[in-house]
């Protein structure tokens, strides 16, 4: 298949598609109505070898085109999948393929890199909360600082880590400078890292200006502690990738810019890639096999793409928790309503949608209420926080109330798993509010 027609009439489109027009039989013909043969003769210099090479050149210009613009097709969607858990940062396995640091820092001895606290405060490290939830927001405590006879007594303050919010965010404008859907990332897992924070006294801050480490301090958590994990850190499905200009630069139509061809297909099929955007780029745009990145340097050095593993999740030695994803699963019924428009109709979508997502081991959806009292529920920030709706606002709109039933009653991410949930409905759902509540 090496013609443009051969390719128009395997893809079922050569009757749109193909131009009905043939300008060379048309030339032949009317040079039959020259009756003069040397007047014919130099008509057919002109047409067929002039005119009709520009007419052929300009042809096969939008025949290139045209294929062009119909690969860009749709991605699919399955390829863009995020998962992500929790493991011990002495445990981490760089053999592993599949599961990556969301955070590189992590990996470092300097882990507080970039991690700030208010006046009067020193960063101690940050710990992963397995507790049930009943402890939201900053809380603090007592803490013994230094070794021998009498350390010094001061105060500790756990505060919900931000260094990974972020990363998240990032993603999200990665997403969308790809043209790719945005799916909720389940962020259960970050929701339950807390920095901690040293309160000094104001005569001892000028002595202690170090970071001090988890050895320097004795913690008193109370009844949190046994819930408290220390050392831990998130890792995800998501490489990065750096890579630089190769031979396949095609030119785009004027001349000006050049198209860089990244190759997809032979880096490994199944798996989602999206390209970084930076100055230098000025349009990503994807297409069967290979994504297509315009701009106006011909040679380039690191730039940096994301591979989004899509094989099954690989266990190292030693990593325990599940991981949770923003997977949904596969039928006939999403790729129908997929295909013939998203608007919510009945009580079954709507459970459907819900139980489509990833949550089977955690949450059965068992019912719903309409709320005219917008202040019913007091407001929450979503995992989508960055995603600002200000067309309707959320404060405005009626309440679409969620009831869940617990499948592991008690188990310390059941709340993020309905957080996750009630984030995804409501990109999907912009009549209602959306809450969610346990039955």
């Amino acid at each position: 298949m090496d013609t443009q027609k051969d390719y128009q009439k395997a893809a079922g489109l050569g009757g749109v598609m193909e131009y009905p027009f043939d300008f060379q039989s048309y030339i032949q013909e009317r040079l039959r109505d020259i009756r003069d043969l040397d007047e014919r003769h130099f008509a057919k210099e002109v047409l067929l070898n002039g005119m009709g090479k520009a007419i052929q050149a300009m042809e096969r210009k939008y025949e290139d085109l045209q294929e062009r613009v119909y690969q860009e097709i749709e991605p699919e969607h399955n390829r863009y999948e995020i998962s992500m858990t929790v493991i011990d940062r002495r445990h981490f396995d760089p053999t592993n393929h599949t599961l990556f640091p969301v955070r590189e820092e992590d990996l470092a001895e300097d882990r507080g890199l970039g991690v700030e606290g208010r006046a009067g405060e020193l960063y101690v490290g940050t710990v992963f909360s397995q507790w049930d939830g009943s402890v939201e927001g900053e809380f603090g405590g007592a803490v013994s600082v230094g070794a021998g006879e009498e350390p010094r007594k001061a105060v500790f303050l756990a505060r919900p880590s931000r260094k990974y919010r972020k990363h998240i965010e990032a993603l999200y404008d990665i997403f969308r400078a790809n043209f790719i859907p945005w799916t909720t990332v389940n962020t259960a897992y970050l929701d339950r890292f807390y920095d901690i924070f040293l309160k000094l006294p104001q005569e001892e801050e000028k002595e202690m200006k170090e970071p001090l480490a988890w050895k320097d301090c004795e913690i008193d958590f109370g009844g949190l502690g046994g819930g408290i994990r220390y050392d831990m850190i998130p890792v995800w499905n998501i490489e990065r990738i750096v890579f630089k200009s190769t031979d396949f630069v095609i030119p785009c139509i004027d001349g000006i810019y050049y198209e860089h061809e990244f190759l997809t297909e032979s880096m490994g099929g199944a798996d989602g890639y999206l390209i970084e955007p930076n100055e230098e780029i000025l349009e990503i745009r994807h297409e069967k096999g290979r994504i297509i990145i315009k701009s106006l340097r011909e040679t380039f050095e690191s730039w940096q793409a994301l591979r989004l593993a899509q094989s099954p999740t690989e266990y190292s030695l030693d990593y325990r928790l599940p991981c949770l994803t923003n997977r949904k699963k596969d039928s006939f019924f999403r790729r129908y309503s997929g295909r013939h428009g998203g608007n919510l109709m009945t009580k079954h979508d709507l459970f459907r949608r819900i139980m489509e997502l990833d949550i089977e081991d955690y949450m059965e959806v068992t019912g719903y209420q309409i709320l005219e009292d917008a202040q019913a529920f007091p407001m929450e920030e979503g995992m989508n926080w960055f995603i600002r709706d200000e067309l309707f606002p959320m404060d405005q709109r009626k309440l679409l109330v969620l009831e869940f039933k617990e499948k592991r009653p008690g188990y310390f991410l059941n709340k993020g798993i309905i957080r996750f949930v009630i984030s995804q409905m409501q990109l999907e759902i912009s009549e209602y509010r959306c809450v969610g509540v346990t039955v």
